[in-house]
């Protein structure tokens, strides 16, 4: 048996503390009354101890067991602050990651230690959050050791926030997983902690990672709240100064806009006026003296949206409603559905290249003046019946009881598949690429699909032969978005040129589609429109 077979195995879970942090006590939260206790040669340790209490689920049977006859159960957090490199290191156990203060630890530490350590095929699970109609938080676990590759990762739209797996060097571990944590199963005693920790620390500044995860740093989710402040901050003074050239307000989930008639920003007394959208200069308006604009105030504040009978059927945070796309010190950050990210540059140039490399389509969409989607459809269709066929809302049952699948809103002259949807964050315009992929793929590469398609298309807009493969550039998808902002060309928050970006390439690289964007304008009195419901008896 070997020394580290004689050795009990043990679970660490560690931080690397920001070097401002300099004393251990700056580091815990005192507030929770904890006991410290010097350990020599070693660190301090902060200990709160738990009050024996039954188990949560002891209630369950409170009429036939008495509570106590159950057992009873405690809690102890504890950390332990110890330095090596020159650097204050938080070693956690139970619940003692309580008691470090919000903020106090580098965020991603444990994230690149553990990347830099694991072998390339060493990984068991991932921890990703998906940037998609909806962001998605999700966790993937492999029954053996694999390449990442196995897990399906999405470069461009997966935000890879944790991983675990098996280190490469004798030493560092039999498992780690790494989010702004590392957590550590390890054959080790106390004695030995900090020079494990000096290793650690040695890891997370290698960049090694990169070789097999190199998108990794291309989107990162902020979660200090120093920097989250600090950018809130820079966000308000704009907005005070009415600097608002990559500022701006859109709805941030998918609505049915058929259902919504106006807009009204909540909070600025009864006489509310309604808009056709949400917009930053209406909303600023409403706030007699700049002085009071703040975080507080933009939570605090509510968009509403206003269906025909008056009714409120959604209602948002204005801060959740605002898109913000800010540099600071030579980085890229951006502000979306209620949280900050920090983009890397060259990725930022990257997307914004290929974006403009997309294709403009050729022809002109009519002005939009419609109360829907639906409605402009219909129109546009109904317009001229030769050129336009109208395939909004038939829906095709497929690949499953409840998985109805829309093919297009417009087929253009045949051969130009177009998809329509209002302006509005990223989390709601994704909704669109996600459709026209879905939609490209399997007309593409099902026949079946086709003949649905061919089905619900008037007669004069069939195909000739549903069964016939279909041939590389034979058909155009079309993104198209109906957007008031100002100019020709198509503005779109920075996730949605992303998103935008990896649907074209893979319907052209994968489909052998011809893929372009377009912009549907809205007419410009209707978006002027302003109305101001009667007053209310009884009020002034």
């Amino acid at each position: 048996m070997d020394n580290e077979d004689k050795l009990s195995l043990q679970k660490l879970s560690i931080y690397l503390i920001k070097d401002q942090y300099k004393d251990p006590q700056s580091i815990i939260d005192l507030e929770k009354r904890p006991e410290r206790r010097a350990l020599d040669g070693i660190g301090d340790l902060f200990v709160r101890k738990g009050w024996p209490k039954p188990p949560r689920w002891a209630p369950f049977f409170e009429d036939y067991v008495n509570e106590e006859e159950l057992g009873l159960i405690e809690s102890t957090a504890a950390a332990l602050i110890i330095e090596s490199k020159q650097r204050l290191f938080a070693v956690t156990f139970g619940q003692g990651r309580y008691l470090l203060n919000p903020g106090c630890w580098e965020e991603r530490f444990g994230l690149l230690a553990c990347l830099n350590s694991i072998g390339e095929s060493n990984i068991r699970s991932i921890d990703k959050v998906t940037i998609d109609t909806i962001s998605r938080h999700s966790k993937e676990q492999a029954s053996r050791e694999v390449h990442p590759s196995e897990f399906g990762l999405d470069i461009e739209q997966d935000l890879l926030r944790g991983v675990t797996g098996r280190p490469t060097e004798e030493g560092l571990g039999t498992r780690i997983s790494g989010t702004d944590a590392l957590h550590v199963l390890a054959h080790i005693k106390i004695g030995s902690l900090r020079e494990l920790l000096s290793k650690y620390y040695g890891k997370s500044l290698e960049d090694t990672y990169k070789n097999i995860f190199p998108w990794v740093d291309h989107i990162r989710e902020i979660k200090d709240v120093s920097i989250i402040e600090q950018l809130d901050s820079v966000l308000i003074e704009k907005m005070i100064n009415e600097e608002l050239d990559n500022i701006w307000m859109a709805v941030p989930q998918v609505v049915e806009w058929e259902r919504i008639k106006s807009f009204q920003f909540i909070g600025f007394g009864r006489q509310l006026s309604e808009y056709s959208d949400i917009h930053i200069p209406e909303f600023l308006k409403l706030i007699k003296d700049r002085k009071e604009l703040s975080k507080e105030l933009l939570i605090k504040r509510r968009a509403n949206a206003i269906d025909h009978d008056g009714k409120s059927i959604y209602k948002w945070q204005v801060y959740h409603c605002l898109h913000a796309e800010i540099d600071i010190d030579s980085e890229s950050f951006l502000l979306s559905g209620g949280k900050w990210y920090r983009i890397d540059r060259d990725f930022v140039s990257e997307v914004n290249e290929a974006y403009k490399k997309i294709p403009r389509y050729q022809h002109c969409f009519m002005e939009y003046d419609h109360e829907s989607e639906a409605a402009y459809n219909k129109y546009v269709a109904e317009s001229d019946s030769s050129k336009y066929a109208l395939m909004d809302r038939k829906l095709i049952q497929y690949g499953g009881a409840n998985q109805k699948i829309e093919f297009c809103d417009l087929l253009i002259n045949k051969k130009d598949i177009v998809h329509i949807k209002r302006y509005g964050q990223s989390s709601a315009l994704s909704h669109l690429f996600s459709q026209g992929l879905i939609s490209g793929d399997l007309f593409f590469t099902d026949a079946e699909f086709r003949k649905l398609v061919n089905e619900r298309l008037p007669k004069e807009h069939r195909l000739e032969d549903y069964n016939r493969r279909i041939e590389r550039e034979e058909f155009q998808i079309v993104f198209a978005v109906i957007s008031n902002n100002p100019g020709d060309d198509l503005v779109l928050p920075f996730f949605s040129r992303l998103n935008c970006k990896h649907a074209a390439k893979r319907l052209q690289e994968v489909y052998g589609y011809r893929v372009s964007i377009g912009k549907i304008s809205i007419n410009q009195i209707r978006t002027r429109t302003q109305t101001c419901p009667p007053k209310l008896k009884g009020f002034k």
